[in-house]
């Protein structure tokens, strides 16, 4: 078999991949590419309406007056009822006091 002809070492830069280039010091630093709407961390929950906390204290009092001991799923329920308009809010707690009402006549 015939000896290997000697050859000088590549020195071909579009060979290399950029982030090598960028460590030779050959290359910029590139830019990272803004994350996609997919990646990006979710906005931060607004801020509780004050009208809404009263509300869903108001809808909370309501139960316990009606005798409902609340669980954890009830205080998210109250807390979705609470988001909603206030004469929706005021009529479920007009419902949990006529439900006070006819339990005690029972």
């Amino acid at each position: 078999m015939p000896e290997a002809v000697p050859r000088q070492p590549r020195r071909d830069d579009t060979a290399a991949d950029a982030g090598s280039l960028e460590r030779l010091g050959r290359i910029d630093p590139q830019p990272v590419p803004a994350p996609t709407p997919s990646e990006a961390p979710p906005p931060p929950d607004p801020a509780p309406d004050p009208a809404d906390e009263q509300e869903a204290a108001d809808l909370t009092t309501a139960l316990a007056s009606a005798g409902i001991d609340t669980t954890d799923s009830d205080k998210a329920a109250v807390r979705t009822l609470a988001s909603l308009d206030a004469a929706t809010v005021e009529t479920v707690t007009k419902w949990l006091k006529a439900k006070k009402n006819t339990s005690a006549t029972k």
